[in-house]
């Protein structure tokens, strides 16, 4: 299996670790799961920077997530044995839906969402939790 980069969004960081975070929620009634998760930086001097993305479902498809460890992942789709870097990958795309993984050092996160919003950068938070409550408090 040849997982393909999901250029479309910011390139997550992945040295010393993987930083994410994430929350499923429904504000003005429409089910949303907004991810927050830093980004990769040019260089150490650029201020620590986490891409939040809000990620619907579709008239056609429903927001759907699945959150398991990343070993648990990866031995059911019978890669186990093999290393993927961190970051985001495309599974599947077709015009009413898109496949992500979301795999980190530890977990492994698949959204089958229909249209997401990049939301605006966050700079100097602590961690991706806090970086995540700022934009879902707004």
């Amino acid at each position: 299996m040849l997982l393909k980069t999901f250029s479309e969004l910011p390139a997550m960081e992945i040295e010393p670790g993987t930083d994410s975070s994430f929350l499923s929620h429904s504000p003005k009634g429409e089910p949303v799961l907004t991810v927050a998760y830093a980004t990769k930086r040019d260089f150490l001097s650029v201020p620590k920077t986490f891409a939040a993305i809000r990620f619907k479902g579709s008239e056609q498809v429903p927001l759907e997530f699945h959150a398991v460890s990343r070993q648990d992942y990866l031995e059911q789709m019978e890669v186990a044995d093999s290393w993927f870097k961190s970051g985001l990958y495309e599974l599947e795309v077709t015009k009413d839906y898109t496949i992500l993984l979301l795999l980190t050092n530890d977990r492994a996160l698949e959204i089958i969402h229909g249209s997401y919003d990049v939301l605006e950068d966050s700079y100097h938070c602590a961690d991706s939790q806090a970086a995540l409550i700022k934009h879902i408090s707004s």
